[in-house]
């Protein structure tokens, strides 16, 4: 797994999105990153030494896309690269409700 930084500017409102709501808590975010969380870990492409990670010391990760598994589960404009589980906010209306 190779994460260029193209590919990371290219996702970089979903990463910050996972960041903001893995800092600023809320009930809803938090129940679907525990539910996304069950299913990463039952997957092969997790990774806790943090060997693929994008950022180092932000392990778990998945070794699809190297993102912190803590903060992807908690954008909830994110999906799975292994198809595991969606997205809730397509890119289209989260761009939306940045401008409100």
């Amino acid at each position: 797994m190779k994460v260029t930084l193209k590919e990371i500017l290219k996702n970089r409102k979903q990463i910050l999105e996972g960041i903001t709501n893995s800092i600023i808590k809320n009930e809803f975010v938090e129940e679907v990153s525990k539910l996304r969380i069950e299913i990463c870990n039952a997957c092969d492409e997790k990774d806790v030494v943090g060997n693929e990670c994008v950022l180092p010391g932000s392990q778990p990760c998945c070794t699809l896309c190297g993102c912190s598994l803590s903060f992807k589960t908690r954008s909830l404009s994110t999906s799975c690269p292994a198809k595991k589980w969606g997205s809730i906010v397509s890119e289209k209306k989260e761009n939306q409700l940045d401008k409100l």
